[in-house]
């Protein structure tokens, strides 16, 4: 390649990078949150400019995986197939590299049901084009080249949030707000469509049979083992829209202690949902309304 390039160079900008991928990753990863359900990811503003120096911690622990597992094994197997079949290293084994190595992963994705086939095909190509920058800018690692790359990649991370700002704010990424219900609206039978029931009375009444998570042990998900017996139930308002849950006791489940249900959906189909495990894993036991 007409330059001297050493592995510490190799490893350094390829942690470099990786880093920055990363971070640009889990900015368009918040922005992406503010069109879902779930109200935690509904924080992404201009706060993120003083989450940069978390977000940098978890890039950088993800670039240093990235980086010895993925980045410096496809600079160095495009390099070996290089000289094997065409005598010399080209930079454009580095691309066919690099989407070689992710095709597995796309195609389990697709097979398991985890992303469907068009949502697994985007982000093989995605995943491909962040491997193959990696890997380009890596097989030309030299002392030189880091401390542009660090200027021009911080500006592309910083303009990925403003962008990303920018783009919520101008309507181009819708963002998500439950839609606003009254109690009279939640009265009626609710169901996870998997034998669970959650029947709320206008007397106040509430009736709970096998709710909670079907796939998890009971008593292991923070009280969401399958609940069955009778109880009350209250509508709360709260501040805006994000503000409006169900209480329901029901004194044979959860220690009778009152668990709060968040609501959800759109004005086609209102949902309540409650987290299982940790709020920040995004993962919703959700029941909707029984359609009459």
């Amino acid at each position: 390649m007409g330059q001297k390039r050493s592995f510490d160079d190799m490893q350094t900008m390829s942690l470099l990078v990786a880093t920055l991928e990363a971070v640009a990753v889990l900015i368009l990863f918040m922005v992406h949150g503010r069109a879902q359900e779930a109200p935690s990811a509904q924080s992404f503003g201009l706060g993120v400019f003083f989450m940069l120096p978390f977000l940098v911690l978890a890039g950088l622990f993800a670039g240093a995986v990235l980086s010895l597992a993925l980045v410096i094994p496809t600079v160095r197997l495009s390099e070996a197939l290089g000289r094997r079949f065409g005598g010399r290293e080209a930079w454009w084994w580095v691309p066919v590299v690099s989407a070689a190595v992710l095709a597995p992963l796309g195609v389990v994705a697709a097979l398991t049901g985890y992303l469907g086939p068009i949502h697994a095909a985007t982000a093989w190509c995605a995943a491909t084009v962040l491997l193959a920058v990696a890997g380009l800018v890596t097989r030309v690692a030299r002392k030189g080249l880091f401390g542009p790359t660090v200027l021009w990649g911080t500006l592309g991370v910083l303009s990925t949030g403003v962008l990303g700002l920018m783009a919520l704010d101008f309507g181009l990424v819708e963002t998500y707000a439950p839609p606003v219900v009254t109690r009279a609206s939640m009265v009626g039978v609710w169901t996870d469509g998997e034998g669970g029931t959650l029947t709320l009375a206008e007397d106040g009444s509430a009736r709970s049979v096998a709710v909670g998570d079907p796939a998890s042990d009971a008593g292991t998900a923070e009280g969401m083992e399958r609940c069955t017996g009778r109880g009350t139930w209250a509508y709360d308002r709260g501040e805006g829209d994000w503000g409006q849950t169900v209480l329901v006791t029901v004194p044979e489940c959860g220690g009778g202690e009152e668990s709060s249900w968040e609501v959800g959906g759109d004005e086609s189909g209102v949902t309540v949902h409650r987290y299982i495990g940790d709020p920040d894993s995004w993962n919703l036991y959700t029941l909707a309304k029984a359609r009459n």
